[in-house]
């Protein structure tokens, strides 16, 4: 079954799903929140919204280039005061006490200078520290940008902000004080947002690890978006192995053909020469994610067949750098493909919906088969793959989003981190049993009951369906 509604995702999944965007905003002097569970929640012994909203929840996960170290972070939330704060810590890829990088804020954590440096954002500003989490000092020529990344070879970042380029009411009509918008056209405002007038653009520039200088607007004056609106997902974007590309997602259409459209392109784009190559045209639905294979040679990237369809099937694509043809690697796979992690120049790793769970599957450029790697009733992902290693998120239907590390030969899954232990130590979770039963048109229908803690068959509960 391609989507499954779930019981359980509606219960815990959403809640603390480690699946979010968004960088989350910090502040200078990082609030002090007392999480601990009081001696009646203890004593109850069971979930309560109070009680989840004290949960830590998993953010980014990034492996160090070696395989030998993970960072991630934590966002925790005050429920009185509705604060929140994000940090960044340390594990080892085998587990063990993790270490606290940063304690007045940090999101969007990345190893550069071949793992002997960390960027990440603290504030809005860019920042940088050693592996231990010492040293930590603001890297001056950048502001105002929302996602970054460094070049493998460290000399190059490109990173986003928002460029203004249609006028306000006020400003068409000099009206000042006007609380006015005049909507001639689409999109004005998608899901949520409203349109600001601006529009989120891609820079390059040069950086020496305290500095950026020579920052370049690669679509200067267009009315476009990358990455695509409304989730301005980071993963939209990638570098090359050699800095000397950048792969994007783009949407280049407007007014009502935007709305309507779910038709976005990856472009490739050389900073040498400012050219740039749409790799998936043609292709008429979503094309995203794009991701280098180490020797530069292919792309591998989602895409979607048909245009206007949001959910359609996500399939497997691979570019070929050196001769511009495109393989459409998954054909035949009914199910969807996510998390694109190349473990050589062969192999990709990737995340799937499978029989009401997320489990790690492997496919070779060449041979074209899909295996799959993990087992058991659990939503693995995001993953991150460096050096042989494999750690991915993991979150089941009693349990918040946590780290492991997946052997590629075994399938065997470890846990390496336990964010919220102790909360766990305090509370009992209910039984979780898989069911099929047959539709009306004989097929069978999955389903996953989730009993009341302490469940006796011979009550009455009520239930949610």
């Amino acid at each position: 079954m391609k989507r499954s509604l779930y019981l359980w995702m509606i219960v815990i999944i959403i809640a603390v799903s480690c699946k979010q965007k968004t960088t989350p905003a910090v502040t200078e002097t990082e609030p002090e929140f007392n999480n601990q569970l009081t001696e009646a929640e203890k004593s109850g012994g069971v979930m309560t919204p109070e009680i989840m909203w004290k949960f830590g929840r998993l953010g980014s996960i990034t492996l160090s280039p070696d395989g030998s170290s993970v960072l991630y972070t934590v966002t925790q939330y005050d429920l009185l005061t509705e604060a929140r704060k994000t940090n960044i810590f340390k594990v080892s890829r085998d587990g063990g006490d993790p270490v606290q990088l940063t304690r007045t804020g940090g999101s969007s954590p990345q190893w550069f200078d071949n793992g002997k440096k960390i960027a990440f954002i603290s504030g809005g500003d860019l920042m940088t520290m050693n592996p231990d989490g010492s040293e930590q000092k603001k890297v001056t020529g950048i502001s105002g940008f929302e996602i970054f990344s460094i070049s493998p070879g460290g000399n190059k970042i490109y990173f986003t902000k928002r460029v203004k380029l249609d006028q306000t009411a006020n400003e068409k009509h000099n009206l000042p004080g006007a609380k006015v918008r005049i909507i001639n056209d689409l999109m004005y405002r998608h899901w949520n947002s409203w349109s600001d007038y601006s529009y989120s653009h891609i820079f390059i520039a040069s950086i020496n690890g305290s500095s950026v200088s020579d920052e370049k607007d690669i679509m200067l004056d267009q009315k476009f978006e990358a990455p695509t609106a409304t989730n301005y997902d980071e993963r939209e974007i990638s570098w090359s192995p050699d800095g000397k590309f950048i792969a994007y997602t783009s949407k280049r259409l407007s007014g009502i053909e935007d709305a309507r459209s779910t038709n976005s392109d990856i472009f490739l784009y050389e900073l040498a020469s400012g050219r740039e190559l749409n790799i998936s045209d043609g292709n008429n639905g979503y094309d995203r994610y794009p991701v280098f294979s180490p020797d530069g040679s292919k792309i591998a990237f989602q895409s979607m067949e048909r245009n206007g369809y949001e959910a359609d099937l996500d399939r497997l694509f691979i570019y070929n750098t050196k001769d511009k043809t495109r393989t459409w690697l998954s054909k035949g796979w009914q199910f969807d493909v996510a998390d694109l992690a190349w473990a050589d120049d062969q192999n990709i790793y990737f995340t799937c919906s499978y029989l009401g769970t997320t489990q790690i599957f492997r496919t070779n450029v060449t041979v074209k088969n899909i295996d799959k790697v993990t087992e058991g009733v659990h939503n693995m992902g995001p993953v991150s793959l460096q050096s042989g290693v494999l750690v991915s998120g993991i979150t089941s239907m009693s349990m918040a989003p946590e780290i492991s590390n997946v052997d590629t030969k075994t399938g065997v899954i470890r846990q390496i981190t336990f964010i919220n232990k102790t909360i766990y130590e305090s509370i009992r979770m209910g039984k979780v049993e898989e069911k099929y039963i047959r539709t009306r048109d004989n097929k069978d229908l999955q389903m996953w009951i989730v009993f009341p803690p302490d469940f006796d068959p011979q009550k009455k509960y009520p239930a949610l369906l």
